[in-house]
């Protein structure tokens, strides 16, 4: 080079955003390059021309980019790897092992130096040069001449590109007209300072709407874009630091191709939903956590080829991982189909390492031994090697996760492998929670650890409290709660023992009875009004249990800024972090696996054995959970808790009429309200001044219902009878605590309402969907539940057609021998034949095999579902989002035919 070309050192001092540029740019080239050469040598034989000019341009274009920067190392290393995936792509080498090899090498080399590009000529490449040049056939150079820009032509090649059909592209003069694209490169700080923020405008948000004037209708009016436009800016900033997990997922295919040499095994990886993403910051705390479990797959999980043939299995194994959004949170599964976990031996290296006694083990449940896998300090390891590491087990990756405010849970049986499922919050930093008070203190519970909120009153404070051993529990329908109480932990600084606990208990259960005496005597003996206590507590999720968390006050919801404990008290576990509220108090985050840890409690026991829960289901029928609630003065009304998702209590002071609507500000935002005399031939409702809001699931618009009480909820079997009371949005009757109930069809009434809120749906405004035509209106639905058949085949019928029902699958496959069907909707879990075994019978029947069917189901796993598409289903759809499913229903009915 001449003396007035500029150096590496010069373009890192005067050019920084060029050199950034590069290396950004090189590394993508290189990530891509790497998962291609691990797809070509799987196609020795017939490797895909497209896949080989594609990786051959990726090499060119580094080896183009370091020759202009004058990066003499790179440009040499590139140079022979250009040279050599130009011998594989004229024909003349095939992508074998021995090539693969050496080109991931040149990758992981390059991209070593790409790290450290100002001294990167210093390296020393000479090992893996030579080895490069000895299988391109060229000559060893020590030095490549050639002009900035390219390195010199490997002998024998063309210095024409037309000739070559590879080689240095001409420079173009990359036009009149420059084209920027679509995107922007931002510094990582940048983007945390725009977070921050946003978290503090929320924060601004949250003190206005505290402070806000609601009688008047200008200050109102503000406030409500303030919030609309306060949320969409903090989701477009956590949008911007999202990104696919598929840059932790594409390490894995490697990753294993080399521990499958290590370990003389042979183990094939799936990987779907690697576009699902997450928050930066939490896909970096994620890749050890998840390099780990793969690890312990391919060492611990998948047997040997010959283990696995004795067993009679395929000789290679798999692993499986996927990754899929779900409720606002990042669910990984990562399953493999080897060994599975041993709890025998689970328990006797417990035993052995002195973490469980005899008698700890022998009242344990199988889910509570292996979930001993991840206690600090056990591994089956018993030697220490470069794969199997130094005994570290599966604490490590629990404990990261839960740093993450996310939960592990285990599944696994012996010689059918092992699923691990993760479940993450897309971010931490702004988060959804409820808060609480205790002490006159308020404290905030992160929503995705809640699972629902239980009031006791009066007696049921005294008599559904029970002790269990030195622990108090409440009977949640079908399992045990084990309660802990906020106050207590508060008032403990070091974790609880056993007697601890026991005194607690005692404590607290001398204190109910006495206070519950005391009133009732005073009502006795002065004729005073009757006293009401309660209790609140709220159901918690802790791993693979749950626990009740008795606090003094519910006060609501709100959405918070998370802000990192003070140095002082980061030991305290029960804490996750703090924020400040709205009035600009400070409030303290709870960790819910810290309280479950410190408490010490057992967070799973189930009251019922398998067995005894499938005959108490089979005596009593289809058992749903149901609201029981008041409305006017003579009837009864129920809906099924899964179509719930909050209640709220409301002062009819605080409802605003605009014209003939009832409005009500939720969380920030305008909420309709519903009557149900509005729909129903019903009574008027008994106003009394403080009323219930309930607010469903699965509707886009906000609207709530009103309820005059509560009455209670009640696990019951449903047997609807839909003749001797019939009404539009009314799903059908039932005996409930000796009154006649009326089970409402929510979705329905709201339609009913609001017709023009589902004119998009039935105009036809979804892709190809619209009314469904005469000829195409027959459908067969397929559901166990009777509950579940009565509120589909409701939705099905108002929307005009004519439905046909069975109990499960072999009933199914007999009514399609009499009747032909224009689509099937099937559930899953059914007895006799299951939904996958009913659509894989139809798709093997020559009349009816191209009917569409939708797989409408409770299960929401990323297996299940592709599960269900292998069979055969057109469409998956997860109960009951009532307006994506008939938009389904309407999409496939608008095609002529389903070709699978």
């Amino acid at each position: 080079m001449g003396d007035d070309t500029e150096t590496i050192d010069d373009l890192i001092a005067n050019s920084p955003e060029m050199i950034d540029t590069f290396v950004t740019e090189a590394k993508e080239h290189l990530d891509a390059a790497e998962d291609d050469f691990l797809k070509l040598e799987k196609q020795q034989d017939h490797p895909d021309r497209a896949l080989m000019d594609k990786v051959f341009r990726a090499i060119h274009s580094v080896k183009a980019a370091v020759g202009f920067l004058g990066l003499a190392n790179m440009s040499k290393l590139a140079h022979v790897m250009e040279a050599l995936l130009g011998r594989m792509r004229a024909g003349e080498l095939l992508p074998e092992s021995e090539y693969i090899d050496a080109l991931l090498g040149g990758v992981d080399l390059l991209a070593a130096m790409l790290d450290d590009i100002e001294h990167s000529d210093a390296v020393d490449i000479t090992r893996l040069y030579e080895r490069l040049c000895s299988l391109a056939g060229q000559e060893v150079s020590p030095k490549v001449e050639g002009e900035k820009g390219d390195a010199a032509q490997p002998s024998g090649e063309s210095g024409s590109a037309e000739a070559a059909g590879q080689g240095v592209e001409t420079p173009v003069v990359g036009k009149s007209i420059v084209d920027f694209g679509n995107t922007v490169r931002i510094q990582v700080d940048i983007l945390d300072k725009l977070m921050i923020l946003a978290g503090e405008l929320v924060l601004v948000r949250n003190r206005h709407l505290r402070s806000v004037d609601e009688s008047d209708p200008v200050s109102r009016f503000i406030s409500q874009q303030l919030d609309i436009v306060t949320s969409e800016l903090q989701e477009t900033v956590i949008r911007t630091r999202m990104q696919p997990i598929g840059k932790i997922f594409g390490k894995f295919p490697r990753m294993v191709r080399e521990l499958e040499k290590k370990l003389d095994k042979e183990i094939e990886i799936d990987i779907t939903g690697s576009e699902a993403e997450l928050d930066k910051t939490i896909l970096e705390s994620l890749a050890d956590p998840l390099i780990h479990i793969i690890r312990n797959s391919c060492s611990h999980g998948i047997e040997t080829p010959a283990e696995r043939v004795e067993a009679g299995k395929p000789k290679s194994g798999r692993i499986t991982v996927g990754a899929y959004h779900e409720a606002g949170r990042v669910n990984i599964e990562i399953r493999d189909d080897g060994r599975g976990i041993d709890l025998d031996l689970v328990s006797r290296k417990a035993l052995e390492k002195g973490l469980r006694t005899e008698a700890d083990l022998d009242a344990m449940s199988d889910r509570e031994v292996m979930n001993l896998v991840t206690l600090p300090g056990f591994s089956t390891v018993d030697e220490v090697s470069d794969v199997f590491g130094r005994g570290v087990g599966m604490d490590v990756v629990r404990t990261g996760i839960e740093k993450l405010g996310g939960s592990l849970e285990l599944e696994s049986g012996v010689g059918e492998g092992t699923t691990i499922h993760l479940r993450l919050p897309l971010t931490l930093a702004i988060i959804p929670c409820l808060i609480v008070t205790v002490g006159g203190d308020r404290y905030a519970i992160p929503q995705n650890s809640l699972e629902e909120l239980v009031c006791l009153y009066d007696e049921e404070v005294k008599t559904k409290i029970e002790c269990a051993d030195d622990q108090e529990i409440y009977r949640l329908r079908d399992r045990l709660l084990p309660m802990v109480r906020l106050s207590e932990v508060l008032a403990s600084p070091v974790p609880f023992t056993r007697e601890r606990r026991a005194e607690i208990t005692e404590r607290h259960r001398g204190e109910q009875q006495r206070v519950w005496q005391e009133h009732v005597n005073a009502v006795k003996e002065k004729g005073g009004t009757r006293f009401i206590q309660s209790l609140n507590f709220v159901v918690l999720k802790a791993g693979a249990g749950h626990f009740g968390l008795i606090v003094d006050q519910i006060l609501g919801t709100e959405e918070i800024v998370v802000k990192p404990m003070h140095s002082a008290v980061k030991s305290l576990s029960i804490y996750s972090g703090a924020t400040i509220m709205g009035d600009g108090q400070a409030t303290l985050i709870l960790d819910v696996e810290g309280i479950a840890r410190h408490t010490g409690i057992m967070v799973e026991g189930r009251l019922d054995t398998a067995e005894e829960e499938m005959d108490r289901v089979g005596k009593k029928g289809d058992l749903q959970t149901v609201l029981l609630f008041g409305y006017g003065e003579k009837e009864q009304f129920a809906m099924s808790l899964t179509l719930i998702r909050r209640i709220e209590p409301v002062s009819m002071s605080s409802i605003e009429k605009i014209g003939d609507r009832e409005y009500i500000t939720i969380d920030g935002t305008s909420t309709l309200i519903l009557r149900l005399d509005q729909a129903l031939n019903v009574s008027p409702i008994v106003e009394r001044e403080e009323m219930f809001l309930i607010l469903p699931r699965h509707i886009k618009q906000p609207v709530a219902l009103l309820a005059s009480r509560l009455i209670d909820t009640e696990e019951t079997p449903i047997e609807l009878n839909v003749e001797s009371y019939t009404q539009d949005g009314v799903l059908g009757t039932a005996i409930t605590r000796d009154s006649m109930t009326l089970f409402i069809d929510i979705y329905r009434l709201v339609e009913l309402i609001e017709p023009e809120w589902f004119a998009e749906r039935r105009m036809g405004q979804f892709g190809t969907a619209g009314p469904p035509p005469e000829s195409a209106k027959q459908i067969l639905l397929l559901e166990d539940s009777p509950f579940f058949r009565y509120l589909v085949k409701g939705y099905l019928e108002a929307d005009g057609y004519r439905v046909t029902t069975a109990e499960h699958g072999q009933m199914g496959l007999e009514l399609m021998n009499d009747t032909e069907f224009d689509l099937i909707v099937s559930d899953l879990d059914m007895p006799v034949m299951d939904g996958w075994a009913f659509v894989r019978s139809v798709r093997q029947r020559e009349d009816q095999r191209d009917i569409p069917a939708i797989a409408l189901t409770a299960l929401d796993s990323e297996r299940d579902r592709h599960r269900a598409m292998e069979c055969g289903f057109s469409r998956y759809e997860v109960k009951l989002d009532r307006e994506r499913f008939l938009t389904s229903v309407a999409e496939l009915l608008g095609r002529k035919k389903v070709h699978l």
